[in-house]
């Protein structure tokens, strides 16, 4: 799905989706996804920690599908929600490809290193601006820093870990191929920073007695469709487990089902907003 998908908000009326198929096409997939990750994933450690970060990265992934999942049962009711779980979920699995992007595994742990080292990088921060009012909260962040230290410091089979600093999320998916998704990435963390256009969405104007202006305020958005959302939760959670999977020695072929479980989900989507648009008042993508 390397296209660039566009929220394109827009106040007209449509026909909107039927959110009930596509939430039913997102069910499979989490599903097919479950059925090779369970629950849960034990590892051996053979001197990587990058393994075991990755995968629970994945975990992370997959339950904001599934809260997304439930979320969408009632519509687009709460289509903020599910769009600030699409967005996380779409940066942790980018994340997640990013760390396993290199050839040889002693640079993929570089890369884990330079991520993990943003821990450190926020317990220093936090401890500088509440001393004053924790006094303890240096020994406790001495802790993490130690357990930094334990992963970045360490050599493996004699060589030092290479690494690497994290780039900005534009820069990961412009590497793995998938900078048309960046304008999405943007603007879904409209929802999640609570910007203007969800302010806009839960207020309709309206006329009092003797035609004094004002506004009603909504428990629902205003013309809002979880097209791209979808979209994005599927992407995200295919890169993702695949990505994994693939790492802990998975075939392409034994994961063949969750290709095919998005892509028929990205299908229908897809085939919705072409629909929209045709009419004249859908979404771009």
């Amino acid at each position: 799905m390397k296209t660039q998908i566009r929220l394109s908000y827009n106040r007209k009326h449509r026909a909107p989706m039927n959110n009930t198929t596509a939430n039913q096409l997102l069910g499979k997939l989490l599903q097919e996804c479950r059925s090779k990750t369970g629950s849960g994933t034990d590892l051996l450690f053979m001197g990587f920690e990058y393994e075991s970060s990755v995968a629970a990265m994945m975990q992370v992934v997959l339950q904001h599908a599934e809260a997304f999942h439930e979320l969408a049962l009632n519509g687009e009711k709460h289509f903020f929600t599910c769009a600030a779980c699409a967005r996380s979920a779409l940066e942790t699995s980018m994340r997640t490809a990013w760390i396993c992007k290199p050839s040889e595994q002693i640079q993929k742990e570089g890369r884990w290193a330079g991520y993990s080292r943003s821990l450190e990088k926020f317990y220093r921060a936090m401890n500088n601006e509440l001393e004053d009012e924790d006094p303890e909260l240096w020994e406790d962040s001495k802790k993490v820093l130690d357990l930094t230290r334990s992963i970045t410091e360490r050599k493996i089979d004699g060589r030092d870990i290479p690494i690497v600093a994290p780039p900005n999320l534009r820069d990961m998916m412009k590497e793995a191929e998938y900078e048309p998704l960046y304008p999405s990435y943007r603007e879904l963390c409209q929802a999640v920073h609570v910007g203007p256009e969800v302010v806009l969405r839960h207020r309709e104007t309206m006329k009092f007695l003797d035609d004094l202006p004002g506004y009603r305020i909504l428990s629902n958005p205003l013309d809002t469709g979880l097209e791209v959302p979808f979209l994005v939760i599927g992407f995200s959670i295919a890169l993702s487990v695949i990505t994994v999977l693939n790492e802990l020695g998975d075939s392409n072929e034994s994961l063949k089902p969750i290709h095919i479980a998005q892509k028929n989900l990205t299908g229908y989507v897809q085939s919705q907003l072409s629909q929209q648009e045709q009419a004249g008042v859908g979404r771009r993508i």
